[in-house]
Parts: C-alpha cells; sequence; structure tokens
C-alpha cells in the first residue's frame, strides 16, 4: 500500500525505467471533508518492486488563474515514445469544464507542458454545451501500431447524461481526431465511467475502467453510491464493439482508477482503496499490485501477487492433539490425523480460536460445506468476546461476505458478493490483512477489497454453522508466528 505522510493517491500511472518503476499519481491532502477534498498536484514515486514506494517531489501543478487547468490536474496517463516521455493529463478551468492536454520529459522528473493545450476535449455528442461541469478526463494512450496510429481512451457525458468512454486518434499524440464514445452506459444508476485502460491479450482487448453512480467527490458516505466498481469489456478490436464477460465486475464499492501495465510480460493490476473516518469517504491509498489470470474462456481474474520474504506457517498440523491447543465457544470441535477439523454437530454458531496476537498476516483454509452450512475464518479477532473479523462462505445463500464483529451486536456486514458454491466440495478461501486493507480471495481469486482501520490487530480461527470441515490451515507472514506474532494473552472463561 502507498500514501505519502499527510496525503492520500487517487487516478495513478506507473512507467519503468532503468529497472526503476516511477508512480505519478493525484496528491491529495488527507483527511480535509467535511470541507471537501483539496488535491494539490501531480506527485511522483518511485519503487524496485511495486510494493514499497518512495516519494519525491511533485512534477506538475495547475496552470495560471484563468488557464484551462486553472483549478486542478488530474490523471496521468504516461507513454514512452523513442527516449521521450509524453503524460496526459486532465485540466479543469474555474466552470470545472475538463479537457485533456500534454507535458513532456526525457527523465521523468522535469516535464513542460505543451503550449497548445489542450489538446483533447469532447466533441458535439457530449455535454459541453452544458455551460460548466464539462465531462473529458482521464486519458489513456494506447500505441495502435498495426494500424499507425494512437488511441486515447477517455470518459465523458453524452449530451443526453449518460456515462461514456469516448476515443481519439492521433499520428503524432499532437493532433486528435475526435472518434465519438466507443462504450455507452445505458444504466442511468451509473453516472460516471472513469479510468479507462486498455490491454492486449492474444487477439483481444480488455477495456477496464471504473464505473460509479453516486456522488462527485469525497465527503460522502460509501450507502451514498449506488456503484463504485472496478469492471471490464471484452472486444476483438481495439475500437469495440465491446462486450460484457460474465464477470464483468471485477471488484465493487471501495475500489476505482484501475491500472494494468505489464512488464517482463506479466499484465498487473493495482488500483485504489478508499478510506473512512466514521461513515465518511475522506481519503484513499494505493494498493499492492495484483496479477491478472487470463481464462481458457476468454475472461479475466484477479489473482495474488505474493511479496518477497513471505514465510508460511501450517496450522494445527498435528490433528487433534494441537486442535485442543485453541479455545472452542459453542461446542466441541473435532479433528482427526488427517488434520481435518469438523465444526460441532447442530445449527448453533461454534468458534476455535488460536491465541497467538499480531497484526499483518495472510490467512487461510479449505473448507467443505453441507447443503445449509456457513464456514468462515475469524481474523484480528479477541479469542473470547470473539470481536473482530469474520470472512464467511454460506453455502445456504451463495454468498462470500466480510463481517464487522462487535461484542453484544449483530455481526455487521462490510461487503458481501454472491458466489457459485457447490455442494459437498472442498473450496480454498484466503484472507490477507495488510494495515487497514482487508482482500478475501475464493480458489486464488480476488473478490472482496475493504479498508477498515476498526482492529488493527488480534488473533485468528474458525467459525462454523451447520456442516462444516477445514482443512489445510495455513498462515503466511513476512516474519515468524511467535516473534511479531506472540502468545500475549491467557483468556479466562467467557460465556458466548
Amino acid at each position: 500500500m502507498y500514501h505519502a505522510a499527510g496525503e492520500y493517491v487517487t487516478d495513478f500511472c506507473i512507467v519503468r525505467n532503468a529497472g526503476t518503476f516511477h508512480l505519478f499519481h493525484i496528491r491529495g491532502e488527507r483527511w480535509t471533508w467535511p470541507l471537501g477534498y483539496r488535491e494539490i498536484d501531480l506527485g511522483h514515486a518511485l519503487s524496485n518492486d511495486l510494493c514499497t514506494w518512495t516519494p519525491q517531489p511533485p512534477v506538475l501543478g495547475p496552470g495560471a488563474p484563468g488557464a484551462w487547468d486553472a483549478t486542478g490536474i488530474w490523471a496521468p496517463d504516461i507513454i514512452e515514445v523513442d527516449g521521450s516521455y509524453y503524460m496526459f493529463y486532465t485540466g479543469s478551468d474555474a466552470q470545472n469544464n475538463q479537457a485533456i492536454g500534454l507535458a513532456s520529459s526525457v527523465d521523468l522528473l522535469d516535464w513542460e507542458k505543451h503550449p497548445s493545450n489542450p489538446l483533447v476535449a469532447p466533441g458535439a455528442w457530449s455535454d459541453r454545451d452544458v455551460g460548466r461541469d464539462v465531462a473529458g478526463r482521464d486519458g489513456m494512450v494506447y500505441a495502435d501500431m498495426a494500424r499507425g496510429r494512437y488511441l486515447m481512451y477517455y470518459t465523458a457525458t453524452l449530451a443526453d447524461g449518460r456515462a461514456c468512454i469516448a476515443l481519439a486518434q492521433s499520428p503524432d499524440l499532437y493532433q486528435w481526431e475526435d472518434l465519438g464514445p466507443t462504450y455507452i452506459e445505458d444504466d442511468r444508476s451509473y453516472n460516471r465511467c472513469e479510468s479507462p485502460y486498455l490491454v492486449r491479450h492474444d487477439d483481444s482487448y480488455y477495456l477496464f475502467y471504473s464505473a460509479k453512480g453516486g456522488p462527485k467527490s469525497k465527503g460522502f458516505a460509501a450507502s451514498d453510491f449506488a456503484h463504485f466498481d472496478i469492471e471490464y469489456l471484452i472486444s476483438a478490436t481495439p475500437t469495440g464493439p465491446w462486450t460484457r464477460p460474465a464477470n464483468h465486475t471485477l471488484l465493487e464499492r471501495w475500489t476505482c482508477a484501475s491500472e494494468h501495465p505489464t512488464f517482463d510480460g506479466v499484465t498487473y493490476m493495482l488500483y485504489i482503496v478508499q478510506e473512512q473516518l466514521g461513515d465518511i469517504w475522506g481519503a484513499s491509498f494505493l494498493s499492492d499490485p495484483k496479477r491478472l489470470a487470463w481464462l481458457p474462456d476468454g475472461t479475466v481474474t484477479i489473482h495474488e501477487h505474493l511479496p518477497a520474504g513471505v514465510v508460511r506457517h501450517d496450522l494445527i498440523a498435528g490433528g487433534a492433539s494441537a486442535a485442543s491447543a485453541w479455545i472452542s465457544h459453542g461446542g466441541a470441535w473435532r479433528s482427526g490425523d488427517d488434520g481435518v477439523i469438523h465444526a460441532p454437530a447442530g445449527d448453533g454458531e461454534a468458534f476455535l480460536m488460536e491465541k497467538l496476537w499480531g497484526a499483518d498476516l495472510a490467512y487461510e483454509a479449505e473448507i467443505w460445506l453441507g447443503a445449509t452450512g456457513s464456514g468462515s475464518l475469524m481474523l484480528r479477532s479477541n479469542p473470547s468476546a470473539l470481536a473482530g473479523y469474520r470472512v464467511a462462505l454460506d453455502a445456504a445463500k451463495g454468498t462470500l461476505a466480510l463481517y464487522r464483529r462487535f461484542p453484544g451486536a449483530a455481526d455487521q456486514p462490510l461487503q458481501q458478493r454472491a458466489v457459485t458454491l457447490q455442494r459437498d466440495r472442498w473450496q480454498r478461501l484466503r484472507v490477507v490483512a495488510h494495515g487497514p486493507c482487508l482482500e478475501v480471495y475464493l480458489d486464488g481469486t480476488l473478490w472482496i477489497v475493504h479498508a477498515d482501520s476498526t482492529y488493527a490487530s488480534g488473533c485468528f480461527g474458525l467459525h462454523g454453522r451447520g456442516a462444516v470441515r477445514f482443512d489445510n490451515l495455513r498462515a503466511d507472514t513476512t516474519a515468524p508466528l511467535g516473534t511479531d506474532w506472540a502468545q500475549r494473552i491467557t483468556p479466562g472463561s467467557y460465556s458466548h
């Protein structure tokens, strides 16, 4: 994760030069709501691994009063051609009318704005005649060299108010021709498309974008947004027509502005994660990198990218004797010499909790569910009061869900998604906790991302209701359990 001290990160791009990754991003001041949000300029950071970033001086600021980019600059996108770097960025004027301009550099440090800016603005098909708040932002340039051109994908609004992704083309990055919308969102519950990014894989083109429906700034509750999703489309050509795959929505509610750069043949995915203070969104940070997995049916899933130095630990490898060292609530858990753990019989809630206390880890298990069973991983939890986070597979509901638990209160759902759960089948559930960010994977695919700072540390364990079994419990940490994870607590009796 990344944000510099006192700042937040939003729309960004990543380029690599001489083995070093350069991150360019909107630089904002953290927690300025409810007065609004203050985005300052375009920041810069360096990394050797896409995980750990070192902030550098900002590279580009807004224009002078009265300029087309006087009130803000956003959404950098950089393409390298013959040793020079071309940054396309969004600017807004005093009426918040948006357009896209160009700055160039030979060293990624010093940037010069083009004198003819802005270079791209939406055409007569757009909302440009409304007089203010004209949408034309988040440009991404793709080198379509097979057709001798560059294509710019950007987001706009039609004259009738529908959100869209528009196209422009250029032979030289300076002269741009309007091609109009390439994708139109007909569902009016979405009022914005943002952050398009095109990836070619084999003979198909994948257009990733953020789709939102709700307020147009931070300082609002997450519940105010009907949609806050990362989605994608597929086409046989870079200009469409586009089809929606079955898993059109990759992530929901808490993420946006994804980028999908390819380095050494691997296509990564990074995105922005929203943060809350109370119930209000007020800041955001850059995710750790993920990897895109290309499936035989042509669809895409998001997989984990493990950082260096990860240590894997088998939990309860000794079967029943090891399980007996954990603390049980709600009935007797059983485990055999094969290491399979059975939740207590019946429909009541049952918990099995470890006593080790720590903060960051990745925790996983294979879970077998009966027809109506529910099996969960407990994380950053108290082993007696059972406060903390619960990540649940529920066969009856057909859902994967993240809950926050508080003693004496009903579990609070933080995020829930419908998934395919086959009866009497083992499925691998994994949750990664890194600072305030919680990520949930099912059978290797990322489904849920959520930022929550209620519980910064705690113990881990299991939850079961109905016919549930657990196998192959593992924890990944960057240090051995027992060092950063220490057996610091000896819980007393607790009636649950």
